[in-house]
């Protein structure tokens, strides 16, 4: 399918600590506390609001991010209860909300003095020290508030505790973490996701197939887990694994979209292109399509050769979504495979215009330029590919290419040579280069350079001869692949 994912704060500054208990909270009540409190400052007078009713209208302001005039509450709070601990505390967390953090965390240490066992307190400073980087100290107040008796919110605070540790490239603790935590919360889907994300973050798949097979074994109905096992099966290519691990997630949690969702693609992979349609027909009773999925629906048919329902679904993608610009490319292919290259330059613009940070969308403008033989223009796009992503290997090819189809081998070398002292790892590169070589007549240097690259990466030389054929005849291609 056409492709196009600092971690996240669970403890939000000052939503969450105030809000420990939003459930018992009354908008209704809410409202006509605020609207009293706003009727006696247009009146300026002064009337009685207990500390409970205080704190509803501070947490009514904000629930709106409206941190000034919550501040403008807890300042009138002090005229009533000067000294109000529950009141200094309000007050930090408005103005870390407010980017204050360290006026935010000065008040907190002055509060902490006869607050030390209040696990509100130490979870408000915990993330304050998390927006300033210093996560060493923001676990050790996390883990305080864990043994101070925070088990109501041991999950919340585990899970910051592994972000922390993320947040430090220790993803071996956020590892450990994640995991000690679903010894006890099992059920806790968060927890799950986020481990399923370290495991992928540090590239370690079959750990994680192995951990999650583990986890299966005690809790065999854990439909996240399936999901989990289902992704890490298909990034090891186990396509027929993860589509297995997709069903018993579906088969446990019938309407969960992301399985189809990521089933189809399995599938997808596998060119099994009837069975991924069906798939994501199917999708539609866990929700409703989207334009990806239309979309990748379009993509199927247009592989199965059948164009005319290939650009129906494009355009049923684009009329959920005249900004997904996958649709545009996806017609602009089609039109080209159809004969009408001329037609689809328009529609990969506007993909190009809607994604102008991806280059595979120009690189695909300028090789429709160049079946047109508008070399000019896509020389124009490549250069300026090479400008502004010189790690991408393609975009270096693509643009020797064109030189190269123009028969100008000397700047096409040039080229290639700029490109791979940009990216001196890449092999695909190099191999470009041998081809240049040798049609330059350059035959010992491209011979020379072709037994070095296959001595490191031997693969390559499938896809040299694929764009070279002519490197077929040559004797010691013809050894080297023998020696395979």
């Amino acid at each position: 399918m056409h492709e196009n994912t600092s971690r996240r704060v669970i403890f939000g500054i000052p939503e969450l600590f105030y809000w420990m208990n939003e459930e018992n909270r009354d908008p209704q009540q809410s409202e006509e506390l605020v609207n009293r409190y706003e009727q006696m400052i247009a009146q300026n007078a002064s009337w009685y609001f207990d500390i409970d009713q205080l704190e509803e209208i501070i947490g009514y302001y904000c629930d709106d991010n409206k941190f000034a005039q919550a501040l403008k509450v807890v300042d009138y709070a002090y005229t009533l209860f000067p000294e109000n601990t529950d009141m200094m505390l309000r007050e930090a967390q408005i103005l870390a909300g407010m980017g204050h953090l360290s006026r935010a965390l000065g008040r907190l240490k002055e509060l902490e003095r006869f607050e030390s066992r209040n696990e509100e307190v130490l979870l408000t400073m915990a993330s304050i020290y998390s927006q300033l980087r210093e996560h060493q100290k923001a676990i050790a107040l996390y883990r305080k508030a864990l043994e101070l008796g925070g088990e109501e919110y041991e999950e919340e605070i585990n899970l910051e505790i592994a972000l922390e540790y993320e947040n430090m490239d220790r993803f071996d603790k956020a590892i450990e973490t994640l995991q000690d935590a679903l010894t006890r919360k099992p059920d806790n889907e968060t927890l799950l996701y986020e481990l399923a994300y370290c495991f992928e973050a540090t590239d370690r798949y079959a750990e994680c197939i192995g951990y999650y097979k583990a986890f299966l074994d005690r809790h065999p109905f854990s439909f996240p887990a399936w999901y989990n096992l289902g992704n890490a099966y298909q990034k090891m290519e186990k396509l027929e694994e993860s589509i297995d691990a997709y069903d018993y997630c579906l088969a446990i949690q019938a309407d969960f979209a992301p399985a189809f969702y990521n089933k189809a693609h399995a599938l997808f992979k596998q060119e099994k292109y009837h069975e991924t349609i069906q798939v994501l027909e199917e999708s539609y009773t866990a929700e409703p399509p989207q334009a990806p999925v239309y979309c990748h629906i379009g993509e199927c048919f247009e592989k199965l050769g059948e164009y005319d329902k290939a650009l129906f679904y494009y355009r049923k993608s684009l009329s959920l979504d005249d900004t997904y610009a996958d649709s545009y490319l996806g017609m602009g292919m089609v039109m080209d495979l159809q004969g009408r290259t001329s037609e689809s330059i328009a529609l990969i613009e506007k993909a190009v215009s809607l994604e102008p940070e991806n280059p595979d969308y120009s690189l695909f403008l300028a090789e429709m330029l160049k079946k047109l033989n508008r070399f000019a223009d896509a020389l124009e796009i490549t250069r300026n590919l090479t400008e502004r992503f010189p790690e991408n290997e393609d975009v270096w090819i693509d643009h020797a290419d064109l030189y190269f189809c123009q028969s100008d081998l000397r700047t096409a070398l040039e080229v290639i040579q700029e490109g791979w002292q940009k990216i001196p790892n890449s092999a695909v590169i190099g191999y470009r280069k041998v081809a240049y070589l040798l049609e330059s007549g350059k035959k010992e240097e491209a011979e020379d350079l072709l037994a070095r690259l296959h001595a490191n990466e031997p693969e390559g030389a499938g896809e040299l001869a694929e764009y070279y054929p002519a490197i077929r005849q040559n004797l010691m291609f013809i050894s080297l692949m023998g020696s395979r």
